[in-house]
């Protein structure tokens, strides 16, 4: 039986070199970065690739030398390069695949989301009476969300703090509230219109489109 197990051994620790052998001949990406990763329509975007293993015979100066690269962003745009330009014209979520493959054919491949915004804060606004339908004195309470590059409200909670509110309630004593969910009620029936203005000092001013030329009628 001890006979046996030496002649086992050696066999064992020569599947275990030969597999560790074959994993290492495979790419492996070490390096992935879309820039910018989140930005206002419409966004141009680097994406850069580096890969280490694979079968690179050949000129050892190159970093991906003899693998084929390519790049897929999304939404239909694809690049075929260690370095890819790519434009996004609407807004979005996207992810970025990429995929190296070398002249054995082994692959490997990477993904990077981007995130594309209609503008550099995007706010929607919402109310406990979806239908707006309220009798005197019933309480409504307001709520919002924001996104941006680096806002996530509500989902992140802290992200209020980065930001100044102001709603504007309509009545006739023109009622103003400066927090993020204000409650209130009207003493009044009538018609009001709600408006809510969000600022955040440190987000750039969004690029515009030049206004399109007039149709004659």
């Amino acid at each position: 039986m001890k006979r046996a197990c030496l002649l086992l051994l050696p066999a064992l620790l020569l599947l275990a070199l030969a597999a560790g052998c074959n994993d290492e001949s495979k790419p492996v990406f070490t390096r992935v970065r879309v820039t910018p990763a989140c930005g206002v329509a419409p966004l141009q975007v680097e994406a850069y690739g580096v890969v280490s293993g694979g079968n690179e015979t050949g000129d050892p100066a190159g970093a991906n030398n003899l693998l084929d690269m390519t790049w897929k962003f999304g939404d239909g745009g694809t690049g075929s390069t260690t370095v890819a330009y790519h434009r996004y014209d609407v807004p979005g979520e996207y992810t970025v695949t990429v995929t190296a493959t070398d002249q054995d054919g082994n692959t490997a491949s990477a993904q990077v989301p981007v995130v594309v915004m209609a503008d550099s804060l995007v706010i929607t606004a919402t109310s406990s009476v979806p239908d707006g339908n309220v009798t005197v004195g019933q309480p409504i309470t307001f709520a919002l969300t924001a996104m941006s590059c680096d806002i996530d409200f509500p989902t992140v909670p802290g992200d209020s703090v980065k930001m100044a509110y102001r709603w504007e309630m309509g009545d006739a004593a023109a009622t103003v509230f400066s927090g993020a969910g204000p409650t209130f009620s009207y003493g009044v029936a009538g018609e009001y219109d709600v408006t809510v203005a969000v600022t955040n000092p440190d987000l750039p001013a969004s690029p515009r489109p030049p206004p399109p030329d007039p149709v004659a009628p």
